[in-house]
């Protein structure tokens, strides 16, 4: 499993927790993710289905996020 398949099924909770720093592309797209009460319920994936926005695209910026902090 690649890093980019970890990332979308881990729950926005533990992405949170683990790497705080993410918060800020939550925000930048208008999620509402950060401090919702489905955080420990809903994966990554579930998050970026719910607000239809592209996998490719905001998974790649988690990663970036990620590795550069």
């Amino acid at each position: 499993m690649d890093m980019q398949e970890q990332i979308a099924n881990e729950t926005v909770e533990n992405l949170l927790n683990r790497w705080p720093e993410t918060a800020e592309v939550f925000h930048r797209h208008g999620m509402a993710c950060v401090g919702c009460a489905v955080a420990p319920f809903y994966s990554v994936a579930d998050a970026i289905n719910t607000y239809h926005i592209s996998h490719a695209e905001f998974l790649n910026e988690l990663l970036k996020k990620i590795n550069r902090e």
